[in-house]
């Protein structure tokens, strides 16, 4: 779920409305979609989670939250074992574009 307002000009504002609750969790989700990126096509191994605690410090609490935020957003998924940027996610937000553009009559800006 986004937190709504204007347009998000950066990645850390974007994130900062998916994790509107904690500051801290938006910094982490940034961090973690940045090593993600450079990660690919391996990805970050799910088992990689103690490294990533210590690395960052937070605690395994906050780490498991952020994670969850970002599968729940539908920005991260994990296949074979591993985290990676998602291949759907795209699609999911194009998806929504075309349904609110039908139940709305708005017209879109993209093409």
């Amino acid at each position: 779920m986004l937190k709504g307002g204007q347009v998000p000009p950066t990645l850390e504002e974007l994130f900062s409305r998916v994790f509107w609750r904690s500051s801290l969790l938006a910094r982490e989700a940034s961090a973690f979609m940045s090593a993600l990126l450079k990660s690919e096509p391996e990805g970050i191994p799910s088992t990689g989670w103690k490294a990533w605690v210590s690395k960052r410090r937070i605690t395994v609490g906050q780490f498991y939250n952020m994670l969850h935020g970002l599968l729940g957003s539908g920005m991260v998924e994990r296949r074979e074992g591993s985290w990676h940027v998602s291949t759907g996610f795209l699609r999911e937000l194009e998806q929504m574009i075309i349904l609110y553009t039908a139940v709305t009559g708005f017209e879109h800006r993209l093409k």
